[in-house]
């Protein structure tokens, strides 16, 4: 279950890279429920710093939940 949490997590993030790729924005949480969104004309620092963010959010997400299920596989009662 905690596996498939990651990988799950992992693609949101991977989704999120993928349109800030194709529209050339990107959305930003604020403080709290805020939030905004970043264009990569009008805001460059914003954009390529919340782009980098999730972007290793999405490398680290899927590699501990791929890790994390081929622990699970090799030792099915850990």
């Amino acid at each position: 279950m905690v596996p498939a949490f990651f990988l799950i997590l992992g693609m949101i993030f991977l989704w999120l890279i993928i349109q800030a790729i194709s529209t050339a924005e990107i959305k930003g949480r604020g403080w709290g429920f805020s939030s905004r969104i970043y264009r990569r004309d009008s805001d460059p620092i914003m954009y390529w710093v919340t782009f980098s963010g999730y972007l290793v959010c999405a490398i680290w997400s899927t590699v501990f939940g791929v890790l994390m299920a081929l622990k699970a596989l090799a030792h099915p009662g850990a």
